[in-house]
C-alpha cells in the first residue's frame, strides 16, 4: 500500500507544518472555522483526510451530556458517513469507497469519574486519542476515506462541498501528493476545488 506510506509522509509534512506555524505565531493548530484535508492520488487510488474542530462539525467540543447533544454528534458522525456530500469526484474517474475510518471520540466518553467495562475497554485500546481527544479544552474530528479508481488519470481536482454540510467551516487547508509532485491550497467556501 504505497498510498499510506505516502498519507502517513503527508501527515508528518502537515505536523512538521503546523508546529513551526505554531512557533511562529502564538496561537495553536485548533482554529475555529478552519479545517485541514489531506490527499493522495497513487496508483489506481484516491486517500482523503480530514480534520475539523469538533464545534465546526457537531456544533460543540464537550462531551455531548443531553439527549439533544447526543443527537447532535450522532447527526455528525452520519453526514462523517457520508463522503459523497463531502467531496466532489470527477465520476469519469470511476472512484468507488473502499474504505472509511471515522476518527472520534465516544459521546458519552468520560474519562474521568466512571467504571470502565470490558466492552469500553476494548473500544478504548483501538480509539485514537491523538484525532479525536480534547486538548485543552478543544477537540477535533476527523475522517479518512479511501477509494479505489479505474481511471484515476481522469481525477484532475477534488472540490470541497463540506462547507454547505458544515456551515461554520469556512477554511481548509489543503496538502496533496500527487504522481507529478506536491499541491497545496487554501479552500473556501466560494473558492472550493484544487486543481492539478
Amino acid at each position: 500500500m504505497k498510498a499510506v506510506t505516502l498519507l502517513l509522509a503527508l501527515a508528518t509534512f502537515g505536523a512538521q507544518a503546523n508546529h513551526e506555524h505554531e512557533e511562529s505565531h502564538s496561537h495553536g493548530a485548533h482554529e475555529h472555522g478552519h479545517g485541514l484535508l489531506n490527499f493522495v492520488v497513487d496508483g489506481n487510488q484516491l486517500m482523503i483526510e480530514l480534520q475539523a474542530p469538533a464545534a465546526d462539525l457537531v456544533g460543540f467540543e464537550h462531551a455531548a451530556t443531553t439527549a439533544e447533544e447526543k443527537a447532535q454528534y450522532a447527526k455528525a458522525l452520519a453526514q462523517l458517513k457520508q463522503p459523497e456530500t463531502l467531496f466532489g469526484i470527477a465520476p469519469a474517474a470511476a472512484c468507488q469507497l473502499a474504505h472509511q475510518e471515522i476518527k472520534a471520540p465516544q459521546p458519552e466518553e468520560d474519562h474521568e469519574g466512571h467504571d470502565h467495562d470490558a466492552a469500553h475497554d476494548e473500544d478504548h485500546a483501538n480509539h485514537d486519542h491523538d484525532a479525536a481527544h480534547e486538548h485543552d479544552g478543544h477537540a477535533d474530528l476527523g475522517a479518512i476515506y479511501t477509494y479505489n479508481c479505474t481511471a484515476l488519470d481522469q481525477l484532475s481536482g477534488l472540490t470541497a462541498k463540506l462547507f454547505s454540510v458544515y456551515p461554520s467551516l469556512s477554511k481548509l487547508t489543503v496538502q496533496g501528493i500527487l504522481p507529478s509532485g506536491q499541491t497545496a491550497a487554501e479552500l473556501t467556501p466560494t473558492a472550493n476545488t484544487v486543481n492539478w
